[in-house]
């Protein structure tokens, strides 16, 4: 049986191939977990996450002052667990200065929500049997549920920088497995965008057209799986430059050697 998770699913929409290579044929590309310049860009997002998670588990949504406390203690966690090689004292206040400045944005946007008039659900995680040929997996960051009419709401954090390329991909995907796992209606979802810079909501309407379609591309993505089919999203830019699977690609071997 096949196993769909948000990621794997992006990635399969990036390229079958470089599904194919990442999670078939298991390929160990570069460890990004060791690559400093990946980590200082993970590092302020995995701080925030982590208050915010540690916030709503707590329940005192008006004490807005007690996650911004405990930042020295998962900031040094994460840092220490990531094993980030600052270039300077200089660049490492500004990374911290920035962070402080996304976890004061989010915990103002979620203060907003009135959580306390809703059952809360953080880490809300699923794995679900959606049809004999495939299952869904994940864990949304956020899900409120009205107990008025027991419908729901999807929120994932993201220290994003764009708010264009957002889709409802990912949303979708927690809507059909956690609806599915808690028996309730989930009508909305959003992301938190906390990046300082930002500060915005982005929301998706979610409906049953929407589950229908995915249910529909999740079923012909798992029979070209099964059946070995892993057509080629060939970007030249993309493919030449970025692709951390490129050298056991076939078709960028063959365009290097001619």
């Amino acid at each position: 049986m096949m196993i769909w998770s948000p990621s794997s699913w992006s990635l399969w929409k990036q390229c079958p191939a470089k599904y194919r290579i990442g999670h078939i044929e298991r390929y160990e590309h570069l460890d990004e977990e060791r690559d400093t310049a990946y980590a200082k860009l993970a590092v302020p997002g995995l701080v925030v996450d982590k208050l915010l998670e540690l916030w709503l588990h707590r329940g005192e949504f008006q004490d807005i002052n007690w996650p911004k406390a405990q930042f020295r203690m998962a900031w040094s966690m994460m840092e220490s667990e990531k094993q980030v090689g600052w270039n300077s004292d200089e660049e490492r206040l500004a990374v911290v200065t920035e962070t402080k400045m996304g976890l004061a944005t989010a915990l103002t946007m979620l203060s907003t929500l009135e959580l306390e008039k809703y059952q809360l659900f953080p880490q809300a995680s699923f794995f679900q049997k959606i049809t004999k040929e495939f299952a869904i997996t994940g864990r949304a960051d956020l899900l409120m549920v009205d107990p008025k009419n027991s419908e729901g709401t999807l929120i994932d954090f993201k220290n994003a920088h764009s708010r264009q390329r957002m889709t409802k991909d990912q949303l979708v995907i927690y809507q059909m497995g956690l609806e599915q796992a808690k028996g309730i209606k989930i009508k909305r979802g959003g992301y938190l965008l906390f990046n300082p810079r930002l500060e915005a909501w982005k929301w998706f309407t979610l409906h049953d057209g929407f589950k229908q379609r995915y249910l529909m591309r999740l079923l012909e993505a798992t029979e070209d799986v099964q059946r070995g089919d892993f057509p080629y999203n060939w970007n030249q830019f993309t493919c030449v430059r970025f692709c951390d699977v490129r050298y056991s690609c076939e078709l960028f071997r063959k365009l290097i050697k001619q």
